[in-house]
């Protein structure tokens, strides 16, 4: 049963940035700070409810600036959304995964991003392809690179009054491609054991850029950016894919826990990043 609290429900973003200050717990869709309280891990007695504040609402795309999402913007709406899947594998494929048809229409990537999963779906897919939170406070907002949001485990880059406000991905370059592999142990409604995205940009056989995130592979998600070194400049092949899966070994930390021991998941990165570098590097090649 979830506890007594007082709702707030504000048009404007100021008012919610002040209530999340005195302590207000932020919800959107609610899929995960309902089930939290319901489930006694929060017993939040105020809660600011930011689905009518129309800055975080709307997204849109322009082949110039790329993806200008607002933070309320719903998995659901990635997921059918053409844009995405033309130009963004990676996160149609992680926002396809999320959950059910009904979590993924309820939850956002604003929530997703803010309660600080280390294995949420949308969180590698969007920082291969290089995205930015625009965070709000009373006073001015601020542009945080994603993969700088995550400070630690639950902790992110946000102060106690601001609240994550948009989300900006630029558009991929020609000859671009991106993937989202997620191991489960089943098909549907799990948690990922672990999470592999890959971006890459070819011109002609080389790898001009690529970027690497990997989730539920130590405490935060992360980009592993020794491997991205390793591969960027160089023409891809099979033997300089495999390097990339040893290399990747040596930037992860994940832990053992009643879902998957530390080395199974240690086994299944090697490979899965092979896969997902493979995807990324056929799409380029198509675009």
């Amino acid at each position: 049963m979830l506890p007594k609290f007082d709702l707030y429900m504000p048009t404007d973003l100021a008012e919610a940035c002040r209530l999340k200050g005195e302590g207000a717990k932020v919800v959107a869709g609610g899929t995960d700070v309902f089930v939290n309280m319901h489930g006694g891990k929060d017993r939040s007695d105020k809660v600011v409810d930011v689905k009518n504040i129309p800055q975080l609402q709307g997204h849109s795309f322009s082949p110039e600036n790329g993806l200008d999402l607002g933070a309320l913007t719903t998995h659901r709406d990635i997921e059918l959304w053409d844009v995405i899947k033309k130009h963004y594998r990676a996160m149609f494929e992680g926002c396809s995964r999320v959950g059910s048809v009904q979590i993924r229409t309820r939850g956002t990537l604003g929530g997703n991003i803010c309660n600080g999963a280390p294995s949420a779906d949308s969180i590698g897919p969007m920082m291969v392809h290089d995205a930015a939170v625009v965070v709000a406070g009373p006073a001015n907002e601020r542009i945080v690179p994603l993969k700088d949001f995550y400070l630690g485990l639950k902790q992110l880059d946000m102060k106690e009054d601001e609240i994550l406000k948009r989300i900006l991905i630029p558009a991929p370059k020609a000859h671009s491609g991106s993937f989202y592999i997620k191991y489960t142990r089943r098909n549907a409604m799990d948690l990922a054991l672990l999470g592999v995205s890959a971006y890459v940009e070819l011109d002609g056989d080389i790898l001009k850029t690529v970027r690497i995130a990997l989730t539920t592979a130590a405490p935060t998600p992360i980009r592993a950016e020794k491997t991205e070194a390793l591969l960027i400049g160089k023409p891809a092949s099979e033997a300089l894919l495999t390097a990339a899966g040893k290399t990747v070994l040596t930037e992860s930390h994940p832990r053992s826990s009643w879902r998957s021991s530390a080395e199974f998941r240690l086994a299944l990165l090697e490979e899965l990043t092979v896969q997902a570098l493979q995807e990324a590097i056929a799409q380029a090649k198509e675009a």
